[in-house]
C-alpha cells in the first residue's frame, strides 16, 4: 500500500525515527550544542550520558532506539541540571486548523448556492457554479502533471495558497524562536525535514476543506429543492443571441458525467433558447439538480475524498519515518563512542598542495568535528593520472577530499575524481566528505563579494549531483559550527 512512498532503512548511514522521536533528536543536540558554547556542561557530561545510555541498552540496541533514549537523557539533563531549558520547541495546531477550513468551506459552499439563485432561478452559466467546475480539473491535471512529468522531484508547479499556509505554520511555530539560540538551532535543522510531512498534511488539509465546499453545495441545492420549486435556465449579456453556444457550453460541463442522457439529446439550440429566462421562465430543475449533484460528486466529491485518504495515509506513513543522516559528525562521534570504535580520517587534497597553515587549519575542524578516537592522516596531493590512496585501516574511515576554490570544477576531472573516490568509500564502507578551502579566493577577491558568491554557487550546483556532504570552509580561520552545519545538509 506504501510503495509510492519511501523511508530510509536503519543501517550504519541513516535511520529511521518516529516524528516526535526526531524533534526530541533535533532538540536534545541543539541544546547540547548550546550548553558546550555557554560552557554550562562540557563534553565530559555528555560523554557519561552516552556511557550511561549505552550501560541502560546494551550493545545489541538500534542506532534508533540508542539516540531515542540518549536524546531523552539529555533533554532531562539539560533541564534539571542547568535549568535553562524552559523554551521548548511549538508544535502546530493542525488539527484545529483542518477543521476550522473545512467548515469555512463548506459554508463557502452553501453561499455559493445562495448566491448563485435568484428567488427560485438557477442560472446555469452563474460563474461559481463553472468556476468550481473548472478549478478543480486544473488542480487534477496539476497533480496528475507533477506525478507524471516530476514524480520523486520537486513540483515544477506549485499552487501559491498552500505554500502560505505551510509558511503559515512554520511563522506559528518559530515565533520568538530568535532569542534562544537553541530554538533557533532547532527550527532551522526541524524546518528542513519536517517540510515532506508539511506539505502533506497541507494537501490533506486543502482536499478535505475542498470537498467540504463540494458538499456544502449540494447540502445547499438539495435542502432548498425541498421546499422551494426552482426552475433551470440562463441569462448572459454577452451570449443572449448566441443559444447554439450556450446549449454547447451546457453539454460540456454538466454533461461530464454520462447520467441522463436524453436530458442533453434534447438540448437542441431551439431548446436552449426557450430556456433563457428573457424569453420565459426556465425549465423544471429536478433533472438538471440531479445532474449537478453527480457532475460535482464525480468532479469534486470523489476525487478529493480519495486525495484526502491518500494525502492521510502518506501523512501517517511521513510521521513514522523521519531520515536522520548518522554520517552527520554528532551523531558519528556519538555512535562511535557507544560502540568504542576509532576513527580514521584520510585526507585526499585533489590538485590542490597542503600548505601549512591549510594543513593546521584541517587538523582543527577535524579534531573538533571527531573529537572522540580519531586520527587524521595526509595523503599526497592526487590529480587526474595518479592511483587513489587504498582506504581503511581503522573500524571506521573517513575519505575527506579537499578543493581549492580557485579552481573551476569540470565533470572531466574533479567530478571524475569524486565519482571514483566515492565509489572506493563504498567497497572500504567509509564515510566521505568534500571540503572546498575557500581562504584563496577569498583572499583575492576580498573586495568583490559578488564574485565569492558567484564561485561558491558554481561549485554547489556542480558538487550537488553527486550526493557526496561537503562544506565551504576557510582553512585558515574555520568556523566550526558553519562547517558542521553544511556537512548535515546531505
Amino acid at each position: 500500500m506504501f510503495k509510492f512512498f519511501s523511508a530510509a532503512k536503519d543501517d550504519n548511514t541513516a535511520a529511521s525515527f518516529s516524528e516526535d522521536e526526531a524533534r526530541d533528536l533535533i532538540w536534545a543536540k541543539a541544546l547540547e550544542e548550546k550548553a558546550l558554547k555557554s560552557q554550562d556542561a562540557d563534553n565530559s557530561a555528555f560523554r557519561e550520558i552516552t556511557s550511561q545510555t549505552a550501560h541502560e541498552l546494551g550493545e545489541g540496541a538500534s542506532y534508533s532506539k540508542f539516540l531515542d533514549v540518549r536524546a531523552g537523557h539529555v533533554i532531562e539533563f539539560i533541564k534539571t541540571k542547568i535549568g535553562k531549558a524552559a523554551n521548548e520547541p511549538k508544535l502546530i495546531p493542525f488539527r484545529p486548523f483542518f477543521w476550522g477550513l473545512a467548515v469555512v468551506m463548506f459554508v463557502g459552499g452553501v453561499l455559493t448556492n445562495e448566491f448563485s439563485v435568484t428567488g427560485n432561478k438557477i442560472n446555469l452559466l452563474y460563474p461559481p457554479l463553472l468556476g468550481v467546475i473548472l478549478w478543480n480539473i486544473f488542480i487534477y491535471c496539476v497533480l496528475f502533471a507533477n506525478f507524471l512529468l516530476n514524480r520523486g522531484k520537486k513540483p515544477f508547479m506549485g499552487i501559491g495558497i498552500r505554500r502560505a499556509l505551510g509558511s503559515l505554520f512554520q511563522k506559528i511555530q518559530t515565533r520568538g524562536a530568535g532569542h534562544d539560540s537553541a530554538l533557533s538551532a532547532f527550527y532551522q535543522e526541524w524546518l528542513v525535514m519536517q517540510g515532506p510531512l508539511l506539505k502533506t498534511r497541507v494537501a490533506e488539509m486543502f482536499h478535505f476543506a475542498a470537498f467540504a465546499f463540494g458538499l456544502g453545495l449540494i447540502a445547499s441545492i438539495g435542502i432548498h429543492g425541498w421546499g422551494t420549486e426552482y426552475t433551470v435556465g440562463w441569462e448572459s449579456t454577452w451570449l443572449a443571441d448566441k443559444p447554439a453556444f450556450v446549449a454547447a457550453v451546457i453539454k460540456l460541463f454538466y454533461g461530464l458525467v454520462p447520467f441522463n442522457s436524453e436530458l442533453f439529446s434534447s438540448l437542441t439550440p431551439e431548446a436552449a433558447a426557450l430556456m433563457n429566462f428573457s424569453a420565459g421562465r426556465g425549465v423544471n430543475a429536478s433533472p438538471w439538480l440531479l445532474q449537478m449533484f453527480y457532475v460535482l460528486s464525480a468532479v469534486v466529491l470523489i476525487p478529493r475524498v480519495l486525495l484526502t485518504i491518500y494525502s492521510s495515509l502518506k501523512a501517517g506513513f511521513l510521521r513514522k519515518h523521519f531520515s536522520i543522516n548518522l554520517e552527520s559528525p554528532y551523531y558519528s562521534n556519538i555512535l562511535r563512542q557507544w560502540k568504542g570504535k576509532t576513527m580514521l580520517i584520510q585526507v585526499i587534497p585533489f590538485s590542490y598542495p597542503l600548505n601549512v597553515s591549510v594543513k593546521q587549519g584541517i587538523e582543527h575542524l577535524a579534531q573538533s568535528l571527531h573529537p572522540e578516537n580519531s586520527k587524521i592522516v595526509f595523503s599526497e596531493a592526487a590529480h587526474e593520472d595518479t592511483k587513489l590512496p587504498d582506504l581503511g585501516g581503522a573500524e571506521q574511515t573517513e575519505a575527506l577530499a579537499v578543493f581549492a576554490m580557485t579552481s573551476t570544477p569540470e565533470a572531466e576531472v574533479q567530478g571524475k575524481f569524486i565519482q571514483e573516490l566515492k565509489k572506493k568509500s563504498q567497497a572500504a564502507s567509509a564515510f566521505m566528505r568534500i571540503i572546498v578551502d575557500t581562504s584563496g579566493f577569498e583572499a583575492r577577491f576580498a573586495n568583490t563579494p559578488q564574485r565569492i558568491r558567484e564561485r561558491k554557487k558554481n561549485w554547489s550546483d556542480f558538487l550537488d549531483k553527486y550526493g557526496v556532504s561537503f562544506a565551504f570552509v576557510n582553512l585558515t580561520n574555520a568556523d566550526i559550527n558553519e562547517a558542521a552545519k553544511q556537512f548535515e545538509q546531505i
